[in-house]
């Protein structure tokens, strides 16, 4: 009778072990996702501020960021993909334009009108949450905003929020936040994506434009 027990509790556990198997696997899938996910956005993130160490120039890094956003093969991975393509769609139907004729460059405020020359700054940013409502939507907007300010948490554990400013005379990196932060800005003029992965449920924001003040406080004191 004992060990009738024993093997009747041993089934039990092979049969427990069995069923959670597939759960497992599925999560171990998700979060290998989540990692390339969260790595080829770093890798473009590492990409622009490379290309801006080496411009002479804010008409010459403009130049290799449209060239960076058409040419490398950041689409196979499906977040990324879905950005970029996004992002062009938005290109696309605010300005009747097609892939072959996007022109960052007007994007980022390159104009000879003395309006935009006081146009000191360009910011690309980006961060990661968990939204909280699951019937949000994806969005991308143009904005052009007085005053506008953005913050990223350390909720986020794959991907730590980042944000890249450049000066545009005499060109050069201004500023380069990494983690927790708190970003204010003036006269803002770009897009503003908040996107969220089908495949892990991750959500990102991006944003991208110039803007005459930026600043951005590090929080990585505050979040320990």
């Amino acid at each position: 009778m004992y060990k009738k027990t024993i093997l009747a509790g041993t089934m039990v556990f092979l049969l427990i072990g069995v069923a959670m198997l597939p759960a497992s696997a599925k999560t171990t899938l998700v979060e290998d996702l989540r990692r390339q996910e969260t790595t080829v956005i770093e890798q473009f993130m590492n990409d622009v501020e490379r290309i801006a160490s080496e411009s002479q120039s804010f008409t010459d890094f403009a130049q290799k960021l449209q060239n960076l956003l058409l040419t490398k093969n950041y689409g196979k991975f499906p977040i990324v993909h879905e950005i970029f393509s996004k992002i062009v769609q938005f290109l696309t139907k605010t300005q009747s334009s097609s892939i072959a004729g996007l022109n960052i460059l007007n994007l980022l405020g390159k104009s000879s009108s003395l309006r935009l020359i006081s146009r000191s700054f360009f910011v690309l940013s980006y961060g990661a949450y968990h939204r909280l409502n699951p019937r949000k939507e994806n969005s991308i907007n143009r904005f052009k905003e007085r005053l506008s300010m953005w913050r990223y948490s350390d909720a986020a554990r794959l991907l730590k929020g980042k944000t890249l400013i450049l000066e545009r005379h005499p060109f050069g990196i201004h500023q380069r936040v990494i983690g927790p932060q708190l970003g204010i800005m003036r006269g803002f003029k770009g897009i503003y994506l908040d996107i969220e992965s089908k495949l892990t449920g991750n959500a990102y924001v991006f944003f991208i434009g110039s803007a005459r003040r930026i600043h951005a406080f590090d929080l990585t004191p505050f979040s320990k």
